[in-house]
């Protein structure tokens, strides 16, 4: 069997907890796939980070395009990004009124701020100013527990903007059937706490005081990056390195 073209490569992740791993960051599902296929992992994705500028405190802060700030000058270069954002814009109380639209200018002045569309273009652009000549791999995580109608309306930005500045997409949402609309599915691949074993917690090792809503079907669990999101991010990251 030939050698992985991601052995050896060093990955940079940015995000929200999807990335960081939530309350395992040790095992985040960019964690497993470096891990799995040799690579560096220089990590700076947030619990709590979001596309758009937000005010949340208590930890749960930070706007995804401004983490490329936080990689220190001893890091070495990228040979590929991976970031995602979005499960914490998705609310009905701003999307879609702040959604805006992906358009055809691609001059950084005339992007809106304010919107989802402008701050998902902005942080792609972020990533490219750092990195010029470095591939970009969006992450579109699964179908997770926040508004459906909201989900949709971001990812319909999320694609059109990926698709304008030629960004890879390790497409979860997509090319899975992971979706915590599914009672079982949230149960058994999310979780929100740590289970009796230290590790995420499952429906072995984790009970909730309100089941009907924790998990909540946000945080991939070990199983569920193993199933669902490693095979995906692995497959994209080779093909934005020009493999298969």
């Amino acid at each position: 069997m030939s050698e992985s073209i991601l052995n050896g490569k060093v990955l940079y992740a940015f995000g929200d907890s999807i990335v960081d791993g939530h309350y395992y960051t040790k095992r985040s599902c960019v964690n497993v796939v470096a891990d799995n296929e040799g690579m560096t992992l220089v990590k700076r994705a947030r619990n709590g980070a979001t596309i758009r500028f937000s005010t949340i405190k208590n930890g749960l802060e930070g706007q995804i395009l401004q983490q490329a700030e936080f990689v220190g000058i001893d890091q070495p270069k990228p040979d590929v990004i991976l970031f995602n954002g979005g499960a914490n814009d998705a609310w009905p109380e701003t999307i879609p009124a702040y959604l805006g639209a992906v358009g055809e200018a691609k001059d950084p002045a005339e992007l809106d701020l304010t919107t989802y569309a402008g701050c998902f273009e902005a942080t792609i652009l972020a990533f490219r100013r750092h990195w010029p000549d470095t591939p970009i791999v969006y992450l579109a995580v699964a179908k997770i527990g926040r508004n459906w109608a909201v989900q949709n309306h971001l990812r319909q930005v999320q694609l059109a903007a990926c698709r304008k500045w030629g960004v890879t997409v390790a497409d979860v949402f997509g090319e899975t059937d992971l979706d915590a609309r599914n009672e079982d599915m949230r149960v058994k691949y999310s979780f929100d706490k740590l289970g009796t074993d230290g590790l995420p917690g499952t429906p072995e090792t984790a009970t909730y005081p309100d089941p009907d809503v924790h998990p909540s079907g946000t945080h991939p669990n070990l199983a569920a990056i193993d199933k669902y999101y490693a095979p995906v991010i692995t497959k994209a990251l080779a093909a934005a390195l020009g493999g298969e």
